[in-house]
């Protein structure tokens, strides 16, 4: 594990031992002049590899890059789950910290509901007459921000009340997890039969989470696509050995490698079969009508291009109304880091608010047309 975590340094100690092999063992010169051209063209191209050039190479996020000097807490507030892989406890606080490098980037409380769902503090108004669902991972959950700047509640707020949010979006999931939420009839438990709409966050690794490809899924629900389309449930994911994890997470070159035996282009239609089923079975089951909001780039670094040339096509092709995020920024961003939280990523309280107020007048005028992503015709 920790050669794993110091993939450079173990490289480059590799080349050096083998060419004091080479001087020091005249008798092993070939072999050692092997090994060190080996393991000098590893480094070598480990450093190719993390440079920004090559990022449309490697689509695995630099996992080891952001967690550098990036040490996180949060109390209590996640259990297993044999459905679900995890979920979160109801009627919890639970304090969430992180620090980067010495800098705090956020020190907030997240509150849950009886049913487990992310809170919306009330607002001493009377509630509406439309539910909103709000499904997905941790941008739609409110990941650093406290229960009166997420999504959620600006929706609450903009909308007077008139929009009743519930959100069932947890830190970490992936869209195959969203789709047995709607499975087990989660939004229900909410006391709501019918959501006139459903908001979906994604990011551009969802397509990795479906297939299982990210570290904390172990166990997530696994669905296959069967040779006449139909979607199936099938057991749960199995990872890697942790230090395989580890090498894929400190390793582009390895990454690079693991690449070779996996199914990307079946991975890509697994995604949007789950995001297809999703939008239909919302439809079917509770009336809503679903919006994906989609947040390209690795924005705790300032990218917000990301791996668009891939997951434009792909939601396009699912046939999902698509509000891409980045379209709402002014352009340039007078600063990114007014919308995503520096060295963390995660939206701040002001691009909730910029897409509540988005979303609002949307859903007055009964469709989605601000920042909706553009497919061709």
């Amino acid at each position: 594990m920790t050669w794993a975590s110091s993939v450079l340094g173990a490289m480059a100690l590799l080349a050096v031992w083998f060419l004091l092999m080479l001087a020091a063992a005249p008798r092993l010169r070939n072999l050692s002049l092997l090994l060190f051209t080996l393991s000098a063209g590893m480094l070598a191209a480990e450093l190719l590899l993390r440079t920004d050039l090559m990022n449309r190479f490697v689509e695995e996020r630099d996992l080891a890059q952001f967690r550098r000097g990036l040490a996180t807490t949060l109390d209590p507030l996640i259990v297993p789950d044999p459905a679900l892989a995890f979920r979160m406890l109801p009627n919890r606080e639970a304090r969430a910290t992180a620090v980067k490098n010495g800098r705090t980037i956020y020190d907030v409380i997240y509150s849950t509901d009886e049913h487990g769902f992310r809170n919306v503090p009330p607002d001493g108004k009377p509630g509406g007459e439309t539910p909103v669902l709000i499904l997905g991972d941790s941008f739609a959950f409110g990941a650093g921000l406290p229960d009166r700047e997420t999504l959620a509640w600006y929706l609450r707020e903009l909308s007077d009340s008139r929009l009743q949010p519930v959100n069932l979006a947890v830190k970490g999931y992936g869209i195959h997890q969203v789709l047995r939420q709607i499975e087990m009839g989660e939004p229900r438990r909410a006391g709501f039969a019918r959501y006139p709409w459903a908001i979906l966050s994604i990011v551009d690794d969802h397509v990795l989470r479906v297939a299982g490809r990210v570290q904390w899924l172990r166990d997530s629900p696994r669905y296959v696509v069967e040779p006449d389309g139909r979607l199936t449930a099938r057991g749960t994911w199995v990872q890697p050995s942790d230090f395989v994890e580890s090498l894929l997470v400190g390793s582009r070159l390895f990454a690079l490698a693991w690449k070779l035996f996996v199914d990307e282009e079946g991975e890509r239609r697994l995604f949007a079969r789950i995001l297809r089923e999703i939008r239909d079975r919302l439809a079917a089951d509770y009336g809503a009508r679903l919006v994906v909001l989609y947040y390209s780039g690795e924005t705790w670094r300032g990218d917000v291009a990301g791996w668009r040339a891939t997951m434009v096509p792909l939601l396009c092709n699912a046939g999902v109304t698509v509000l891409d995020v980045n379209a709402l920024l002014p352009d340039p961003p007078s600063s990114i880091d007014l919308y995503y939280m520096p060295d963390d990523g995660h939206p701040t309280g002001l691009l909730n608010r910029t897409l509540a107020a988005a979303l609002t007048a949307d859903f007055r005028q009964g469709a989605v047309e601000q920042g909706r992503l553009a497919c061709g015709r």
